[in-house]
């Protein structure tokens, strides 16, 4: 068995704190994957082997001299970064073609604090230009495809992270969401993801915004990790959380609180209905085995939703925000093409309708979205307080063949069981409502149905990450799901060989 067919980031930690593995194993290890796999998959795009290397042999020497510092709990765990985040002396491009040779002169905070923490960077990850596809098709660096089947996307705009976490080319990696980029990568790939609160974590060093521009983007985006177990998630995010001096707007909220055990049967809430959105069979399946392995195990779960939480209200309020605040930056005869483009789009499109009508949204028409998305915040906010979490389907759709990997644009509408629905409100319907309310949401695999896997949202109250990645460790260990790794057998080797030439 390949060394990384099981091992998570929270167990290497382990291995290497008790000397029973190397950094430089694990970054051997970490190397032959890449080698092997990424010619075929493109999930990493810029490599520093060998600085990572000697970072490695550095970790080792350290915990041979003494041991593990307390201080740095990820030394010697190979990790990528997704290529939105800045990163000194290395290429960081964010998928934006003026920035193909950008090498930054100082980390992203976000990179830093993993630095710091002994995490060795083996590069950065693939994604959409500027993160603003759900799937991922690079300008730059053409597409990432799925680990479970290269004819799929992997996701967007994290779908370089999600592919290689779940292919063992590295075992935590750091990501953005501001519509699912972070979620809907994590369920398209069978691997753990979190969003967390918005502004628990600094945006320092992120782009967008791009370097030497103001910043427009002022609500819905958030950030994260990406790892193969909820202890991944657990381990990485108290050292990304809380201030950096730089970003004002994030709070001094204690994170990674030892909390006490559970010893109840948790109250779970669930959904499968957002305004009509049809599901595909898969999705469906995955999520009623999700829900009967946790009645099974004695928690009590309820299909229910919020009394005042219209998800077509959030979805409107969304998309005038992310209209408004993206759109800011666009040429004047960009955003006359948007104000066109509305009056051609079906009425029943909400999410499409809103983003472009928000390209040219009036002050007050801005407002009256700040305002209701507060009113969504305070009854999602109550309904938690009755329950420890939401669960919810992460899209309308896996990965499936109706779902193309596309240079150009993306298709006018995917089908989800032979019923078209258009691309946005297939993609990011279901992850949109979180953003707005700036949630913090864990994406959980839960399933894998006719050989693809199927993710879940677990949806928590904000600033609590700490509860909800413990609700999500239950969870884990009930539902028992630990996804055999990608791309092994004749299957893959086929696929590779005619992609890879």
């Amino acid at each position: 068995m390949n060394l990384l067919d099981t091992l998570s980031a929270s167990r290497a930690a382990e291995e290497i704190a008790a000397g029973r593995l190397s950094a430089v194993d694990l970054f051997n290890a970490c190397t032959q994957q890449i080698t092997q796999h990424n010619p075929a998959l493109n999930a990493l795009v810029t490599l520093d082997l060998a600085g990572a290397r000697r970072v490695a042999e550095a970790a080792d020497a350290v915990i041979r001299q003494s041991g593990r510092p307390k201080e740095q709990p990820l030394l010697g765990i190979p990790i990528s970064i997704k290529d939105a985040f800045a990163t000194q002396g290395l290429r960081t491009t964010s998928s934006f073609p003026p920035l193909a040779d950008y090498r930054p002169t100082r980390d992203a905070t976000v990179v830093a604090r993993l630095k710091a923490a002994g995490a060795v960077l083996l590069g950065k990850s693939n994604l959409s230009e500027l993160a603003g596809d759900p799937q991922c098709w690079s300008p730059l660096f053409g597409p990432t495809r799925n680990p479970w089947d290269l004819a799929r996307t992997p996701g967007g705009s994290s779908g370089g992270a999600a592919a290689a976490i779940a292919m063992g080319f590295s075992l935590l990696e750091a990501g953005s969401d501001i519509a699912g980029s972070i979620r809907i990568p994590a369920a398209y790939c069978g691997v753990t993801g979190l969003k967390a609160t918005e502004n628990r974590i600094p945006r320092s060093g992120h782009i967008p915004q791009l370097p030497g521009r103001p910043r427009t983007v002022r609500h819905l985006l958030s950030f994260g990790l990406l790892g193969r177990r909820v202890a991944d998630l657990q381990l990485g995010f108290p050292l990304i959380a809380g201030p950096d001096g730089e970003d004002c707007e994030v709070p001094p909220i204690p994170a990674g609180l030892a909390l006490p055990p559970v010893e109840r049967p948790l109250r779970i809430a669930w959904s499968d209905d957002f305004a009509g959105t049809p599901l595909c069979r898969r999705t469906r399946q995955g999520l009623q085995q999700a829900v009967s392995k946790l009645q099974a195990a004695g928690h009590w779960v309820e299909r229910c939703a919020p009394d005042r939480f219209a998800v077509e209200e959030a979805w409107q309020a969304f998309g005038t925000l992310a209209g408004s605040e993206i759109g800011r930056g666009l040429p004047t005869l960009q955003r006359l093409y948007f104000l066109l483009g509305s009056a051609f789009l079906p009425r029943r499109q909400i999410l499409g309708r809103a983003f472009i009508g928000g390209v040219n949204a009036l002050p007050g028409q801005y407002n009256a979205a700040l305002v209701r998305r507060e009113q969504l915040i305070e009854a999602l906010e109550d309904f938690l307080g009755q329950w420890d979490v939401w669960l919810c389907p992460t899209a309308p759709t896996v990965a499936n063949p109706a779902f193309p990997l596309s240079r150009f644009r993306p298709p006018p509408s995917l089908l989800i069981d032979d019923q078209p629905l258009s691309y946005i409100e297939a993609t990011i319907s279901l992850t949109a409502p979180f953003s707005l309310t700036g949630s913090p949401v864990v994406a959980l695999p839960v399933s894998v149905v006719d050989d693809l896997p199927v993710g879940i949202q677990v949806v928590g109250r904000r600033w609590q990450e700490d509860q909800l990645l413990q609700h999500c460790r239950i969870f884990e260990e009930c539902l028992g799901y630990s996804p055999r790794p990608p791309l092994a057998g004749r299957g893959y080797t086929e696929q590779a060989s005619a992609i890879a030439g």
